[in-house]
């Protein structure tokens, strides 16, 4: 009978007052919602890639090489049936039509496209019923950039083709926001007459091969064994990675891991609404007690009502995710397949769920040690719960700490990742909460001794130092939530602004790929302004000192990667955007006796990659021949962008025989541009030419979104912080409205009361957000200069407009809670008091 007076009671309680659940709902709904949409993303795209592994890499077993198929590897796939077979190659070039030119991948294939999946055309027929030899299917870029309609005719190479359908998807290019040039799909036969196969450099060659589990490890076996020492790779499907399986892993995961923190700190805006309801409840749970009601079935009360919340809350967030990925499905449009089906897995659902009542336990369990304090006769007597300082609960710490690791494990499936993320996560909220306690404490310091003399300021900053306020905390949520989204924002700004919308003045906007020497006086009498050729010899890297790239690939970092093919350059002269960091006698080259250790000048970046420096030995795999180089300087570059470098040089008399090939670079009036790209085309169809300013405004689309993604689910730690601030608020309320009491009993006016709350949260917040900015714009900085090389750009107008918008936000919750607590209950209050 008790238990259920005392339920009803406190249900009474809480729901008569809508700012408990109010608030206890917003400390959950932000977060909850953000991690299911971002798991029910992942979800989708790690269920869209198991159901078309095979259709996205084509094939059950897939070779692929830079170089042409040997004679003996096509004799091999010749003892399989061709329509298990597809031979893939693809390669940029330039189209024109109506003398306009347009930058293309091509992609030639045989008829056996696509073995797994299926490649759509407008049309609506088969693809291979509607591209007959001699046509091409296109996607829609390349028939507004040209002009052109199905039916017409477009130049490639030697070749003009007619244009016979629009290609809407193919099943092994779910994403088309990576890679540059419009895609044009034809008949492998046919490339013999575009004669450009003989010209290209980077030509992609693929054999993709349909087998059954039988057939799948022999087959890997005997053409392993059979290539031997060459460069071709072989892979499985399970083996082969993906462009959309590392967004997934990837990008998806680290925006999830942000909200991970946001989720832990919306434990922290529960706390406070707990136990501003539970020291409100003191009269009542008194009176419980004083009728006998034991404190277990009292606890157990709380903990109903709060579970009840946390499911609630769990219901809204799914509701709200919901919502968002309905609205805002073209936010994920850059990096998710057009044909995927996004939807709010039961499992994401479960996860929150569990996350919420398991996080409402833990804050519970902390909260309710209030109760133990509970007395009957003091509270009877208007004694207030004494707020000494709690011991410290360790242990529920390291609860705490195990479940955020926890789901780390769960996130990352690795427990050593997991644990560093989780340190490192302790460790920047550690050297947060200490920069903040270092400024609360000079804070305090310059009222302690009378810096700030005017007494509306002094009342208001004692009031940061409230006990309860989680002024540190909220100092600490705030301070770097802003820091990330303005690095984020100031990368953005200084790349922006110097490699793409103002595109470096000296730098070059004409690439040209593919160039042959005799082609040199032509091309130059066509273009009519200085154009600078580079030679070109590509080669991988066998060993560094001794040691293979195989066995280096798992040591060195992220980088780059050792395994692929390198470009290799010839000079006797530094590049001008470079300078010479390190070299005996202050020269690029020193002179060398035996040929088969040759001088080599290296990039100061892929120096500290490979962890080599002066003296060492790097031995390169240019087409079977092997090159040692010792190297004998370390170049740096001014900065980065546009200009093109070279990670190794070596003496022109080293590698001036090697095979090679040539690009150029040029920098030309823009209105000139699609022109000459035009007339290069038409003259010298081997030849690729590239639109720098073009590229870089594609790369700013890109960039663009997924930064503002980057930006949103930051924003939810603002929102974080701005939630401790108000729960904060709340926990204090009862001591702000006493105080306020004897301010008005003093003879202040309401209007005081109101600047002493602006005034604190201006402060408080003002200094967060100065903290904040002042890191991002050292870490912006250092990775400007140091990380891109390039000159770092300051958005004063920015920094300022988000200042104003920060005090506003500020000022407005300092207002309104001046209003709804202060100024509708201080009389009432008074009244008590006298």
């Amino acid at each position: 009978m008790m238990g259920s007076l005392g339920r009803k009671m406190l249900n009474r309680a809480w729901f008569g007052q809508p700012v408990y659940p109010l608030l206890f709902g917003l400390s959950l709904w932000v977060s909850l919602a953000a991690y299911l949409t971002l798991d029910s993303l992942q979800q989708s795209v790690d269920d869209y890639i198991e159901h078309n592994q095979l259709a996205m890499v084509g094939g059950d077993l897939i070779m692929s090489a830079r170089q042409p198929w040997p004679d003996d590897v096509q004799q091999k796939m010749a003892e399989l049936p061709a329509s298990d077979v597809v031979y893939d190659y693809q390669f940029n070039a330039m189209l024109y039509a109506n003398e306009q030119s347009l930058l293309a991948r091509i992609k030639a294939v045989t008829p056996s496209y696509p073995l797994y999946g299926e490649a759509t055309v407008a049309s609506g027929q088969a693809l291979w019923q509607s591209v007959q030899p001699g046509q091409v299917a296109v996607e829609a870029q390349v028939l507004s950039g040209l002009n052109l309609s199905v039916g017409d005719r477009v130049q490639l190479g030697e070749a003009s083709f007619i244009i016979a359908d629009e290609l809407t998807a193919e099943p092994d290019r779910p994403l088309t926001a990576f890679g540059f040039g419009a895609r044009v799909l034809m008949h492998a036969d046919d490339l013999p007459q575009t004669e450009l196969m003989g010209q290209r450099s980077r030509v992609g060659y693929r054999i993709e091969m349909k087998l059954n589990p039988a057939q799948l490890i022999r087959w890997k076996n005997e053409l392993t064994t059979l290539i031997g020492s060459r460069e071709i790779k072989v892979q499985t499907a399970a083996e082969s990675d993906t462009a959309l399986a590392n967004v997934s892993t990837n990008f998806l995961v680290f925006l999830k891991l942000l909200v991970v923190a946001v989720v832990v700190l919306s434990g922290v805006g529960l706390f406070s609404v707990m136990k501003a309801f539970i020291r409100s409840q003191q009269n009542s749970n008194a009176i419980r007690r004083a009728l006998g009601e034991q404190m277990r079935p009292m606890k157990q009360t709380y903990y109903r009502l709060f579970i009840v919340m946390a499911l609630l809350s769990a219901l809204v967030a799914f509701a709200l995710s919901y919502a968002f990925l309905i609205f805002s499905e073209d936010s994920f449009s850059q990096f998710l397949p057009a044909d995927i089906d996004i939807y709010i897995a039961w499992q994401s659902v479960l996860k929150i769920t569990v996350i919420a009542v398991a996080m409402t336990l833990l804050v519970s369990y902390q909260s309710l040690r209030l109760l133990a304090r509970v007395k009957p006769v003091a509270v009877l007597q208007q004694q207030k719960i004494p707020r000494h300082r709690q011991t410290r609960a360790w242990g529920w710490f390291m609860i705490v700490v195990l479940a955020v690791l926890t789901l780390m494990v769960i996130e990352l499936d690795s427990v050593w990742r997991a644990l560093q993320l989780t340190g490192g996560l302790i460790a920047v909220l550690v050297i947060f909460w200490l920069l903040s306690l270092l400024l609360l404490k000079g804070l305090k310091w310059l009222v302690n001794h009378g810096w700030i003399r005017h007494w509306l300021s002094r009342l208001a900053i004692q009031n940061v130092f409230r006990k309860g306020n989680h002024s540190v905390l909220f100092f600490t949520t705030l301070s770097l939530a802003v820091m990330v989204m303005m690095i984020v924002a100031l990368l953005n700004h200084s790349i922006d602004r110097q490699l793409i919308s103002t595109y470096p003045e000296d730098a070059p906007n004409m690439f040209l790929l593919d160039v042959q020497t005799e082609q040199h006086e032509k091309l130059n009498d066509m273009i009519n302004a200085p154009v600078t050729y580079y030679p070109v010899v590509r080669a991988r890297i066998k060993t560094v000192n001794g040691v293979s790239a195989d066995v280096l690939k798992d040591q060195l970092g992220t980088y780059d990667d050792i395994g692929r093919v390198f470009n290799l350059s010839y000079a006797n002269e530094l590049l001008d955007t470079e300078y010479l960091k390190a070299g005996h006698n202050n020269q690029l080259f020193t002179d060398w006796a035996d040929d088969a250790v040759v001088p080599l000048s290296i990039l100061a970046s892929i120096a500290e990659y490979l962890q080599v420096d002066i003296g060492d030995d790097i031995t390169f795999n240019i087409q079977g021949v092997y090159l040692t180089g010792r190297i004998s300087s370390i170049r740096a570059r001014y900065e980065r962008g546009p200009n093109p470098f070279f990670y190794f040089i070596f003496p022109p008399e080293v590698l001036a025989k090697a095979p090679q090939i040539q690009f150029a670079t040029t920098r030309v009036a823009d209105e000139r541009v699609v022109a000459l790209q035009t007339q290069i085309a038409q003259t010298f169809p081997g030849i690729t030419t590239l639109d720098g300013a073009a590229i870089a405004r594609q790369v700013k689309s890109f960039v663009g979104q997924l930064s503002q993604l980057v930006t949103l689910f930051t924003g939810l730690a603002v929102i974080a912080g701005f939630m401790v601030l108000l729960t904060s608020l709340l926990s204090t309320s009862q001591d702000r409205l006493q105080d306020s009491a004897y301010f008005r009993l003093l003879g202040m006016r309401t209007r005081h009361l109101y600047a002493i709350n602006v005034i604190e949260m201006s402060v408080l917040g003002l200094l967060a957000g100065f903290l904040g900015t002042l890191l991002a714009i050292s870490v912006s900085y250092w990775m400007v200069t140091v990380w891109f090389n390039l000159q770092f750009s300051l958005p004063v107008t920015k920094v300022v407009i988000g200042g104003f918008i920060l005090w506003f936000l500020l000022a407005a919750i300092a207002l309104i809670y001046g209003r709804m607590v202060i100024g509708r209950r201080v009389m009432q209050r008074i009244r008590q008091m006298v």
